[in-house]
C-alpha cells in the first residue's frame, strides 16, 4: 500500500505490480544524492572548523593558565570575540566611533585592507593546530565537559599612547560620532 504495490478494498487486495523506475527518476536520485553528499561535505567543514576554534581557545586557556602560575601574568589583554583591521602601515585611515560605541566606520581612503576575527589571530599564533597528546581529542569527544571558559584572560588592552599627529577631519562630525584621523609615517 505505501509503495504503490498492492491496493486494499475493503476486504479485496489487488496486486499492482512493482513500481516503474524510469531514467528520470533515476538522475532526480542522482542529483539528490550528490546535494546531499555537498551538504554533508559542508557541515563536516563548518565542523572542522569549529573544533579548531575550541582547540584555539583550548591552548590560549591553557597557555595563560600556565602565564599566571608561573607569575608572568601580562598586564593587559584583548577580549574575545575581536575583529582585528590591518592595513598598509603608512596607510591614512579615518576612524568614526559613535558615543555607544556600538557603531565603528572605518575610511582608508583606498588602501587596500582586511578584516579578520579572533579565529584568524588564534590561527596564525599556531594556537589551532591539534596536540599531539590525545588528551583534548578525549575531552572533545566527551563532549569538553572538563573545560570551562572561566580560565579566559578577560582583561582589555590599554591603548598606547603615539607621538603621531592627529589631524582633524575634513567633515563637521556629526551628532554622536567621535571622529579621529591617523597617518602612520615612519
Amino acid at each position: 500500500m505505501a509503495m504503490d504495490i498492492i491496493s486494499k478494498d475493503k476486504k479485496e487486495i489487488q496486486w499492482k505490480g512493482l513500481p516503474h523506475t524510469s531514467l528520470n527518476d533515476i538522475e532526480e536520485l542522482k542529483t539528490e544524492r550528490l546535494q546531499l553528499r555537498n551538504q554533508i561535505e559542508k557541515k563536516a567543514a563548518y565542523l572542522q572548523e569549529l573544533e579548531e576554534q575550541y582547540i584555539g581557545l583550548q591552548t590560549l586557556i591553557q597557555r595563560n593558565e600556565q602565564l599566571y602560575a608561573s607569575g608572568n601574568a601580562p598586564s593587559g589583554g584583548v577580549d574575545l570575540p575581536f575583529i582585528l583591521v590591518q592595513t598598509r602601515p603608512h596607510a591614512t585611515v579615518e576612524v568614526e566611533i559613535s558615543e555607544d560605541m556600538q557603531l565603528v566606520h572605518f575610511d582608508f581612503n583606498s588602501a587596500p585592507f582586511e578584516l579578520h576575527d579572533d579565529n584568524y589571530v588564534l590561527k596564525a599564533m599556531k594556537f589551532c593546530e591539534r596536540p599531539q597528546s590525545d588528551n583534548l581529542t578525549q575531552n572533545l569527544v566527551d563532549g569538553g565537559e572538563g573545560y570551562s571558559l572561566s580560565g579566559l584572560y578577560q582583561g582589555k588592552v590599554t591603548p598606547s599612547v603615539s607621538n603621531q599627529p592627529i589631524r582633524n577631519p575634513t567633515s563637521p562630525p556629526l551628532p554622536g560620532i567621535l571622529k579621529a584621523r591617523v597617518k602612520h609615517e615612519h
